[in-house]
């Protein structure tokens, strides 16, 4: 029995050592650095950002790191000298060592170590003597914050560094500034450096003494776009940013800040799925209504309380009781006493709630089409035709439901747009469209890109080429998209769907965004987390408002 129980424990252990064993280094995230250009694209836009010329920010970066935040490993660039090591393409050495969220921060979000850098940048601009005037945009101006970001001690006095065989730190990034030192990246500036002969060899500068700016001198481009205009008085746009603490708050703010004077109608949705909730959209714009979501089982207070700032006479609810549940209802009807007025559309499923929706708008116009088993086409779609008064029918991918093909009949459209490609609407319910509409297929016109995104994009170009205003929200979550997408339409905006990562240069956003005038009000919609503060600054350069 016990040589049983021995055989049983070697072929046990046999199995486990023959178990493939995990790699460490394949749940290490793997970081590396943008291109050159998307770099530089950063250093000018946080410069401008922070009133710093951006050659002066991008000479700084690329004497601290070459402009690296991670090593050909993934790894964040160190200098391991001195109490804290510097960190990442700004080498920030100014930090909390104990502040593990901050450090991480620094090492490993190349957009905030920039932004940081920056402002220590700006920090020895006002510790450091004054040159000249003290105007920013002068570049001779920037070498005491310059001598000071690498510290403003003697050592680097050039008149120190000239007797120990050295170029002071300031000159190094003067001397980088005029050379080409990524070629096809930046454009050499000449930046006259203050006379070696003011300074008194040993010491630092006086910042009682008045240092003239050395002439020649050059300037930055501060005054260049969007920051000019400020200052010349000429009409630009805003950018704000609407976030709640949860989804259904983020909705609840959107009805709020669009509809501060209340409202007569609004809508109502599940929180949690988007199948009712996507033909709602034409439907708010309709009724000049914002969309408000809740929990199935509860009316969540926060809507509560929301309601009771809209006081609206007249509500819809999307969807059957599987959606928003019969106690959701009598809680609504306690909540809006003052009315009776308390509708509901329901399908037996999203296709057929969406045809009842279509239903009331007018025959022999334009339909709208996306698929209904997911939402970012849709909500762009829905937004999109909400803002032209059309309806917005669901398919399924590769077949056109029953009800929809019934509401087709009814409709008799004279036009018909498809939003998303032929892996989200095939080219079988593109032959039906056109049997069931007598449109022909090649008349169907379809809306696509390469990603939702880029579908967004092609959708906003088509019905809104210059947007009244813009409204930019997660493509990774259907409530933002939602909310924002019956506020644009009400305003004759434009919804625009955000990747996380935000949207790099020459890429379909920018190029839309670019075509903007800067007087285009832009609301963002959502935190940080979910639509970066960097992605922000990108929308204010590209409208030309920094």
């Amino acid at each position: 029995m016990l040589n049983n129980k021995i055989k049983l424990l070697v072929v046990l252990l046999l199995i486990v050592v023959m178990l493939p064993i995990p790699s460490q280094a394949s749940e290490v995230q793997s970081y590396q650095n943008p291109s050159y250009k998307e770099t530089a694209r950063k250093l000018e836009i946080i410069a401008k950002s922070k009133n710093i010329p951006s050659v002066i920010l991008k000479a700084v970066a690329f004497k601290e790191s070459g402009w690296r935040q991670f090593d050909k490993n993934g790894n964040v660039v160190t200098n391991p000298y001195g109490p804290r090591p510097g960190l990442g393409i700004m080498q920030v050495t100014s930090y909390d060592s104990s502040n593990t969220e901050l450090v991480n921060k620094l090492k490993y979000d190349i957009d905030f170590n920039i932004a940081y850098g920056a402002d220590l940048l700006n920090a020895k601009w006002d510790f450091a003597p004054k040159i000249g005037s003290a105007d920013r945009n002068i570049l001779e101006n920037w070498y005491y914050a310059l001598w000071a970001y690498n510290g403003w001690v003697a050592y680097n006095n050039p008149n120190n560094a000239v007797a120990a065989g050295r170029i002071a730190y300031q000159d190094k990034v003067i001397n980088l500034i005029g050379r080409e030192y990524l070629s096809g990246v930046v454009t050499p500036v000449q930046i006259t450096p203050i006379p070696k002969n003011l300074f008194p060899f040993g010491t630092l500068p006086s910042k009682s003494k008045a240092w003239e700016t050395p002439e020649p001198y050059n300037l930055g481009d501060l005054r260049i776009g969007g920051g000019d205009a400020a200052s010349r008085g000429d009409g630009q746009g805003t950018v704000t940013r609407i976030a709640g603490s949860d989804r259904i708050d983020t909705v609840n703010r959107i009805a709020l800040a669009g509809w501060p004077h209340g409202t007569e109608t609004v809508i109502i949705t599940r929180a949690d799925n988007f199948p009712d909730a996507l033909a709602g959209v034409p439907l708010a714009k309709k009724h000049a209504a914002p969309i408000l979501i809740t929990n199935s089982d509860e009316l969540d207070l926060g809507v509560i309380d929301t309601l009771n700032t809209l006081k609206p006479t007249t509500a819809i609810i999307l969807g059957g009781e599987g959606a928003i549940s019969q106690t959701v209802e009598t809680q609504l009807r306690e909540t809006l006493h003052w009315t009776e007025d308390i509708q509901r559309i329901a399908g037996k499923d999203r296709f057929e709630t969406a045809a009842l929706i279509a239903q009331q708008f007018p025959k022999e116009g334009i339909v709208a089409v996306a698929t209904g088993m997911d939402f970012p086409d849709a909500l762009s779609m829905a937004s999109a035709a909400a803002g032209a008064g059309i309806p917005l029918l669901l398919t399924a991918t590769d077949k056109l439901p029953e009800v929809t093909i019934q509401t087709l009949q009814e409709l008799q459209p004279k036009g018909i747009y498809l939003a998303g490609g032929e892996g989200a609407i095939s080219a079988t319910v593109v032959e039906t469209l056109s049997e069931v509409s007598g449109i022909a297929s090649e008349d169907i016109i379809r809306l696509h890109g390469n990603s939702r995104y880029e579908t967004s994009v092609k959708i906003a170009e088509k019905f809104s080429p210059e947007a009244g205003g813009l409204y930019l929200a997660t493509g990774q979550d259907f409530t933002d998209p939602l909310a924002a997408g019956a506020l644009a339409a009400v305003k004759n905006g434009s919804l625009m769907l955000i990747p996380p990562s935000g949207f790099s240069i020459d890429s379909p956003i920018e190029k839309y965004l670019v075509k903007q005038p800067p007087t285009t009000d832009v609301t963002i919609i959502g935190g940080p987390s979910i639509i970066t503060d960097y992605t922000v600054l990108q929308i204010k350069y590209l409208l030309r408002h920094i």
